[in-house]
């Protein structure tokens, strides 16, 4: 009897100790890429790494900067000289210590060509990144970071940039351990062999499956940690991501479909979170390719036609906000710039689009033929149904859809093969310069082929100005320069659209929709 009674109750603590483990699990997109903090280019992978990675600085739940593996810095008075004071306690998965030397190998591995990573330009503030990614300057030792021994960081910059601590909380600027990487290769992120600094350290990674990180013992900050695992699944469905939340199997998904809005609108409406997003959906035009070349007035007509507002009502549905100009209203530092017929009612805007239209040399009954390709997506076809409608209803513009997927895309851009077609850019960090650097001559993302002698010179003098005013100003004329060239029609500011489970508690609205799950508790 007393070995039943003991065996009783040790099953019952066993089963108690198993309830008391918090878990989160989310709803992640793709499989990620990579979760190489200076390979990973995507959504996915940078949700994994923010949780098990951890740079100079990091992020509040809101977004605000804290501090991260640098416990303060110091900031010399021309702007150009940051040193950051390293953390004693901070310590890899390993409970081998995060030095300086971590950071400066990292960031010379970020901007190394022949690393292959597509965000080197994160770091082009910084002498030299620039000149060693575009492979003109071969020292790589001449980037512009040092370690002035084991904790002290000190970066020195082109130009004062006043988003520069913005720019190392994106992970691309995050530590690596050397000695993990040239051991293993490109197998160093896989779980057994995967070190990292983060509040959590990667465990488990089935393909297509799932992916799961437990909280890091060795977290300087571990004591602030509340869930003690995160799950995340690979869901690049939307609708499937939903179906999934509301069987109950995740506690978080990032996205929804307009009907599946609609739905959560009703049965959800205690855990739906919907903010301000610093992100933009636009129509590029390919100005380098007829008929959209040299023919600015064509542009604006087919930017004009399009109801933004139409589109958001009846499409979206889910508080966008229509866009007129390139820099999102929630972007720091900015004083975003909006065309005149952005004040026009929709009745004089149809007419403006005609007129120019006709100035353009076209008419319904010579009318543009035009293809608009876009990426596969419900989402993404609707909104370009709708506006090969619009072009139609107030132009006359035959209008043909082509959809490709993500990759066949990219591809054509690259290349130039296409016309008009769908794009968006979100923001890495909270400065205007982060939309603004796409249109730049020699930008790989300036598929619209934009290019203007001034626009990149006036981002140069803005790079140069510490007077924070003065520079908001410098990029509003910026701004206005590709905005009225009309090399893009954007269409809306983004919002996050996203459902958590009413237990998790420390959820913030936040503009670079970034969720570290080390800042959510459970509440029964």
């Amino acid at each position: 009897m007393y070995m039943k009674k003991a065996l009783l109750t040790s099953l019952i603590l066993f089963a108690l100790n198993a309830q008391a483990e918090s878990v989160f699990r989310r709803s992640n997109g793709a499989e990620p890429k990579s979760i190489d903090p200076q390979l990973a280019s995507e959504n996915a992978g940078s949700n994994v790494i923010y949780d098990t990675f951890e740079g100079l600085v990091s992020n509040t739940a809101s977004g605000e900067i804290t501090p991260g593996v640098a416990e303060k810095w110091e900031i010399s008075d021309d702007g150009k000289t940051y040193t950051f004071h390293l953390r004693e306690n901070a310590k890899w998965s390993n409970d081998t210590p995060v030095t300086a030397g971590d950071f400066v190998y990292a960031w010379r591995r970020a901007v190394n060509p022949a690393t292959g990573g597509e965000y080197a330009f994160i770091l082009y503030p910084v002498k030299n990144a620039e000149a060693i990614a575009s492979g003109t300057e071969k020292n790589i030792e001449a980037l512009g970071i040092k370690a002035i021994d084991a904790h002290t960081v000190q970066v020195e910059l082109n130009n004062p940039t006043p988003y520069f601590l913005d720019l190392t909380a994106h992970y691309t600027t995050y530590p690596i351990p050397q000695k993990i990487v040239e051991q293993y290769g490109d197998k160093w992120t896989q779980p057994g062999n995967i070190v990292s600094n983060g509040a959590y350290k990667l465990t488990e990674w089935k393909a297509q499956a799932n992916i799961v990180a437990e909280k890091s013992p060795t977290y300087w900050n571990k004591d602030q940690v509340s869930i003690d695992k995160v799950v995340y699944y690979p869901t690049e469905s939307t609708a499937t991501a939903f179906a999934r939340y509301r069987a109950g199997e995740v506690d978080y998904v990032e996205s929804l479909t307009s009907e599946d809005l609609e739905t959560a609108r009703k049965q959800f409406a205690d855990q739906l979170h919907i903010d301000p997003y610093l992100g933009i959906y636009w129509i590029g035009f390919n100005t380098g390719k007829p008929p959209l070349k040299d023919n600015v007035k064509l542009r604006e007509a087919l930017s004009i036609a399009i109801d933004r507002q139409t589109i958001i009502d009846k499409i979206t549905k889910a508080g966008q906000i229509p866009a007129y100009g390139l820099v999102p209203p929630a972007t720091k530092n900015s004083a975003p710039y909006q065309p005149e017929y952005a004040k026009l009612d929709r009745k004089a805007q149809i007419e403006r689009a005609q007129a120019l239209y006709a100035e353009a040399g076209y008419s319904k009954e010579k009318p543009l033929k035009i293809s608009l390709t876009y990426n596969t997506s419900e989402a993404h076809k609707k909104i370009m149904v709708a506006i090969a409608a619009m072009w139609k209803q107030v132009l006359g513009v035959e209008t043909e859809l082509v959809n490709q997927e993500w990759k066949v895309m990219l591809s054509n851009f690259t290349q130039g093969n296409i016309e008009a077609y769908r794009y968006g850019w979100i923001g890495d960090y909270n400065d205007p310069y982060t939309f603004l650097e796409v249109f730049q001559k020699g930008s790989a993302m300036n598929y619209s082929k934009f290019s203007s002698d001034a626009y990149d010179a006036k981002l140069k003098e803005a790079s140069a100005t510490q007077d924070l005013a003065a520079r908001a100003k410098l990029l509003q004329e910026a701004e206005k320069m590709v905005v009225d060239d009309y090399a893009f029609a954007p269409l809306y500011y983004y919002v996050t659209v996203r459902l958590l489970k009413p237990q998790f508690k420390g959820y913030a609205a936040n503009p670079t929709g970034t969720l570290r799950t080390q800042y959510l508790h459970i509440e029964p």
